[in-house]
């Protein structure tokens, strides 16, 4: 079962119709539902009205003065000219501008705050790339083409030989989820509906399988890894580790 894609989920949340698939997908994928209903909460969230200033903490008394000071808004030449009677510049512009000043502060964290999470969500598959990239020692030469990661701290690798006539996908998934099943490897075509199964992974993660030659390569270009319980039931679960094309 191929997910939903983030950035459609987003503009879902922040109020796009979904398409005809789309509604069937989150009719039978609680993952994707769950997804939406948290970013759903964020954009309420972004849309909640700002707080009252009675909501708000004061700053320091000297705050106003020190980023006068920084950014060279007012000097002693210009306090001692001032008309009689009117308060030094720094005294003038601070009270003047303190409310208006923590109104807007307010609503910039408020709204930093939400669009970090929102963009933090949306791009769900990107930080567990990164986060896959930072933990796990890169690949070398043999280990073949890394494979897209589609749960958090997995990584796979995948490369197809041909020796002799004789065809072989060699696998490599590090980072395996806990599971009470299996996982089996899987040939794909591009639009992910044509699949054949080649075998499941070994207990260290890592798989030799022989490729049918009469297997159309061209079509079936790229290779999945999926958690797959013992029902007996010989279908792709739709719950997929790592995904993506194999070097060879």
């Amino acid at each position: 079962m191929e997910h939903t894609d983030e950035a459609a989920l987003t503009l879902m949340a922040l109020g796009d119709p979904p398409s005809p698939d789309v509604t069937q997908h989150l009719l039978a994928c609680s993952r994707c539902r769950q997804e939406l209903q948290a970013l759903r909460r964020v954009a309420a969230h972004m849309r909640a009205p700002s707080p009252t200033d009675g909501d708000l903490l004061e700053p320091p008394a000297d705050l106003w003065d020190a980023i006068a000071d920084e950014l060279n808004l007012s000097t002693p030449d210009a306090e001692r000219t001032a008309a009689p009677g009117t308060p030094p510049f720094s005294l003038r512009s601070r009270d003047a501008i303190a409310p208006g000043r923590r109104r807007r502060l307010a609503r910039f964290t408020i709204g930093l705050a939400a669009c970090a999470a929102l963009l933090g969500a949306a791009a769900g598959s990107a930080v567990t790339w990164w986060a896959t990239q930072s933990t796990t020692a890169a690949p070398s030469a043999e280990e073949g083409n890394r494979l897209r990661s589609l749960q958090a701290n997995s990584a796979g690798y995948a490369s197809l030989s041909d020796s002799d006539g004789h065809r072989t996908l060699e696998i490599t998934v590090k980072g395996l989820p806990s599971t009470a099943g299996y996982f089996e490897v899987w040939l794909m075509d591009r639009t992910h509906t044509k699949l054949i199964s080649m075998g499941v992974l070994g207990p260290d993660g890592h798989a030799t399988l022989p490729v049918p030659g009469n297997v159309d390569l061209r079509e079936y270009s790229e290779v999945d890894v999926s958690v797959q319980p013992y029902n007996g039931k010989p279908d792709h679960s739709g719950d997929s580790v790592v995904r993506g094309p194999y070097a060879g």
